[in-house]
């Protein structure tokens, strides 16, 4: 028996942030137009409204991108990402974050834009999805903003869908090794550390990575660092700890 295989990879050339209504967020699990407490909101990244704010902020801190397995350069590397790695899979999605407790600095945003927060890798079989990546902006971190917004995500995943959820049995939360910080947010807020996971990114070149032999291609290597946050834990007490970080000023 003979086959074909007519994939074409998406070459992220301009990428086209105009806005269109309704904005197709192209997602396998169905998505809130706003999930949110009295001081945080998540909501869908779209670019023509929330891209170059957040963007912008961004660039501010070298810092915050040092341990992510991608890079944005520029503001067409953020978008493309945004494009083919996030809206053009349907098992992931970007929200933004909002700080609703701080003035807005554009009307249709309800507060000051905070970072972003992506499900990746969802499994409507399998019923798990991974948290990530979570950005939060600088001036943002060390408040109730994350706890808020990883909060939030956790409990559209794992709440029953009685309660508004999608009820779904893990959530995972991998970290570069180096990314202390990172797996001390997960852990506060009751995810247990899995184990490590080998080999799980290729960097591009310029990052601090794992050495590779030339012959498996360009760029280091990044371990993981792997966290989870099951349906039993959940319901054990962990939604109890969720909603109490959520609450500290």
């Amino acid at each position: 028996m003979s086959f074909i295989n007519t994939y074409k990879p998406p070459s992220g050339k301009n990428v086209d942030i105009s806005l269109k209504e309704p904005f197709d967020v192209n997602c396998i699990i169905p998505i809130p137009s706003v999930l949110e407490t009295e001081r945080v909101q998540i909501t869908p990244l779209i670019p023509a409204i929330h891209g170059k704010q957040f963007y912008e902020a961004y660039q501010e801190d070298p810092s915050l991108g040092q341990y992510l397995p991608i890079a944005w350069l520029s503001f067409e590397d953020f978008l493309t990402f945004h494009e083919v790695y996030m809206r053009e899979s349907a098992t992931s999605i970007l929200f933004v974050i909002i700080d609703k407790t701080k003035p807005s600095d554009d009307p249709p945003i309800p507060g000051q834009i905070a970072g972003v927060l992506g499900f990746i890798n969802i499994s409507v079989q399998n019923l798990a999805l991974e948290i990530g990546p979570v950005i939060i902006l600088p001036k943002f971190q060390r408040t109730f903003v994350s706890a808020n917004a990883v909060g939030l995500a956790l409990r559209y995943a794992l709440d029953l869908p009685s309660e508004g959820g999608l009820g779904f049995r893990r959530v995972a939360w991998t970290a570069n090794p180096f990314n202390e910080a990172s797996v001390m947010a997960a852990e506060k807020l009751g995810f247990k550390r899995e184990g490590l996971m080998k080999w799980t990114w290729v960097l591009p070149k310029h990052m601090k990575g794992n050495a590779v032999d030339a012959a498996r291609g360009d760029g280091p290597g990044r371990d993981s660092v792997v966290l989870s946050m099951t349906w039993d834990d959940w319901e054990s007490g962990k939604r109890d700890l969720v909603m109490k970080r959520m609450e500290r000023v």
